[in-house]
């Protein structure tokens, strides 16, 4: 445990949150310099909102600690509450004051911390303004749209100059189009904001497009942590495999090209000795009624399990040596006839596979 009064590298955030929730048993490793945005991901129950939670002091640690530039907020013996800690908070529900306009919804922060009326709404303008909503100050939240909601909370949380921003979920109640238009206008004003940013989300595209770093939180552990395009090339868990899109096998490779894993033999034309992962991506699978013939390395006859329209491809999940999912355009759909239960053969070129260590 670091010792009390350390300061966060670059005056950012520094944490170790350990605690007990449940069954599950947290410890998360957090770190940014100011003006990054860390994004969490994990499956529901994993430990995500407690982390966010114990950043905000609502959680106690059971030990490790929490530094903020060079204020000291929880060190597993003293503790500042809430209250005392600069931090700004935005849910998926923005939780705007129904009676008050969307100005005095943004200046309650200031106004909650002891600022005057006047200067909290002189800095509610300002706020209103950098998310695009001055001309929407005098609206109440039932006269703005989802999106708009947001962009309120979210300047609500911006009003109070806090050093620590958490962000639970703040996209995942708009819909498709609004969440877009959002998720947009929320990168934009990330951008000019010179504190840390926490950033806890189920979606892949919100953590890929917002943030600098990424943090994959499963039953309580890090299972992997780094940039997007690091995670994107290299995912480390099943999980992190969906959230990228890839097929991923745990195996033993040879020099020859060779990955045994538990589910069958996998050949690949670049080579990783030792425990490996190996992924295939879906747009690299082809479906073949019949054995292909010719050039792939890498042929399984496999069992149909789902198939999932997206846009104009689908997603066809594929059942038996080795589980694979295929990416394949709707014409093949049709043309292939492909149903939940059809056997087919999946052919995968070796050139397509990438291994690198466990």
């Amino acid at each position: 445990m670091s010792g009390a009064g350390a300061a966060a590298p670059g005056g950012g955030l520094d944490a170790r949150v350990r605690l007990s929730r449940g069954a599950i048993e947290v410890d998360v490793a957090l770190t940014a310099a100011p003006g990054q945005v860390i994004g969490v991901l994990g499956p529901n129950g994993g430990g995500k909102t407690s982390t966010l939670l114990a950043l905000a002091g609502v959680l106690a640690l059971a030990d490790g600690h929490v530094h903020v530039g060079a204020r000291v907020w929880d060190d597993g013996r003293r503790r500042l509450q809430p209250e005392q800690r600069a931090v700004g908070l935005m849910l998926a529900d923005s939780l705007l004051f129904p009676h008050l306009r969307a100005l005095d919804n943004v200046a309650f922060g200031p106004r909650s911390r002891g600022v005057d009326r006047h200067r909290a709404r002189d800095r509610a303008r300002t706020e209103l303004d950098r998310v695009g909503l001055a001309a929407h100050a005098a609206a109440r939240p039932r006269e703005l749209s989802s999106g708009q909601q947001a962009r309120v909370a979210l300047a609500r949380a911006l009003a109070t100059d806090p050093a620590l921003l958490l962000l639970d979920e703040p996209l995942s109640a708009l819909d498709p189009d609004t969440r877009a238009r959002t998720r947009s206008d929320l990168a934009t004003r990330l951008t000019a904001y010179d504190g840390v940013t926490v950033l806890v989300t189920h979606d892949p595209l919100d953590a890929l497009t917002l943030a600098d770093h990424l943090v994959f939180v499963e039953d309580g552990q890090v299972t992997q942590a780094g940039t997007p395009a690091e995670v994107l090339t290299e995912p480390r868990s099943t999980y992190v495999a969906t959230v990228v899109g890839l097929n991923l096998y745990a195996g033993q490779g040879d020099s020859h090209g060779h990955v045994v894993t538990a589910d069958g033999l996998i050949v690949t034309t670049s080579p990783t000795e030792g425990p490996v992962w190996a992924t295939i991506p879906p747009s690299a699978v082809s479906l073949h009624r019949h054995e292909p013939e010719g050039s792939p390395r890498n042929t399984w006859r496999l069992r149909i399990a789902s198939v999932t329209m997206q846009g104009q491809s689908a997603r066809v999940g594929l059942l038996g040596d080795v589980p694979l999912t295929a990416e394949v355009t709707l014409e093949s759909v049709t043309s292939l006839g492909l149903q939940v239960g059809q056997d087919v053969w999946a052919a995968v070129k070796a050139t397509e596979v990438r291994t690198y260590p466990r």
